[in-house]
């Protein structure tokens, strides 16, 4: 009897120390997985890293090489306009002084729109309140000293991709040309409105002024000036609508034209 206990004892202590064993070996198992499973992780996550890394790299030198080739342009811009101020110093024909002139307003607004990409964080969009206001003032500064137009504008704050700022830009720059040149001869006194508002997924450019407005006979297909042929091709250019009012207090242009706006953080 008691070596039958003690048989059954030293069965339980054999079971015993093997369960003990079997758990410790389970245990191990466990933790050397744990820590295969979290060394992967851990390379994986250095992978993860290295390759956000390799891509933020990329990024920053696409928007330096974006903002550099912005910057080459607005500078070779500025060299054409400086190139034409001086051929006009040697120039006495009025009609070729004032075809410089124009050519340097058009090459001056696209020069607007490289600089401001230059210097702002965005590198696609352009605000179309400041661009306005920009060129406009820039037109008052270019008119002679007896010219009296006085300009109001009612912009929104919208965001414009390029594609579509520069077009818009020569549009607006024809038409006031286009107005300061004829809508107010003899006095030279009158008022410009420039609207640029957005509605849905339409912006709409409109150029209104109180002058004498265009001949009667005045037909828009039929025209050959330079400034409403750029205006219609321009317009065409947007995939946009053209549409010229004539009235007897003056002319209105509107171009509306579906886009992606995007509204300015401000």
């Amino acid at each position: 009897m008691v070596l039958l206990n003690e048989n059954i004892i030293g069965y339980m202590y054999t079971g015993s120390v093997m369960a003990l064993f079997f758990l410790l070996a389970l245990g191990y198992c466990r933790y050397r997985i744990k820590q295969i499973s979290r060394l992967q992780l851990q390379q994986k996550q250095n992978e993860i890293d290295s390759q956000q890394a390799a891509m933020k790299k990329l990024l920053e030198e696409r928007e330096w090489l974006v903002r550099e080739v912005h910057h080459r342009v607005k500078n070779n811009l500025q060299i054409v306009i400086s190139l034409l101020n001086t051929q006009s110093a040697y120039l006495d024909n009025k009609d070729a002084l004032s075809a410089i002139h124009a050519s340097q307003h058009r090459m001056y607004t696209m020069s607007l729109i490289h600089q401001r990409l230059y210097q702002s964080d965005s590198l696609s969009t352009i605000d179309m309140n400041w661009y306005i206001h920009a060129l406009v003032d820039y037109m008052i500064e270019s008119l002679d000293e007896d010219c009296a137009v006085n300009f109001a504008l009612h912009t929104e704050q919208v965001a414009l991709n390029v594609v579509q700022a520069v077009p818009l830009g020569l549009i607006l720059n024809e038409a006031v040309s286009n107005v300061l040149k004829y809508a107010f001869p003899g006095t030279g006194r009158g008022t410009v409105h420039v609207y640029f508002t957005k509605r849905d997924d339409t912006c709409m450019l409109v150029v209104e002024d109180d002058g004498v407005g265009l001949p009667q006979d005045f037909e828009l297909c039929d025209n050959e000036s330079l400034g409403m042929s750029l205006i219609k091709g321009l317009s065409e250019q947007l995939d946009g609508q053209l549409r010229i009012e004539n009235k007897p207090e003056g002319l209105k242009i509107y171009v509306s034209f579906a886009t992606t706006c995007e509204p300015v953080m401000v």
